[in-house]
């Protein structure tokens, strides 16, 4: 399965969304949270919050990645299979 990614910015916030090539189906939408709010004057809690965010992408990717590996849409060496739509990005 290939996949085409999108990524813009909306003001200093960074956005992701992931759309399957064959189907035009978004599989993932991510975007970094917004600072509002009294508590995200807080360094460190701002800090805590992008680290936060970081690792909901990274896992959301992950699931991603191994739900196409399940689905024997990936190989072993995480290289789409053989019979598989070319073009596109993947997400690895």
């Amino acid at each position: 399965m290939s996949y085409r990614i999108k990524t813009a910015l909306h003001g200093a916030n960074p956005t992701l969304e992931i759309f399957d090539v064959s189907s035009g189906s978004m599989r993932m939408a991510w975007e970094y949270p917004k600072e509002v709010g009294s508590e995200e004057k807080d360094p460190e809690l701002a800090s805590l919050r992008r680290e936060e965010a970081i690792h909901e992408l990274f896992r959301r990717l992950f699931l991603l990645t191994t739900e196409q590996y399940l689905k024997g849409e990936l190989g072993r060496d995480g290289s789409e299979a053989s019979g598989s739509h070319g073009g596109g990005h993947k997400a690895h």
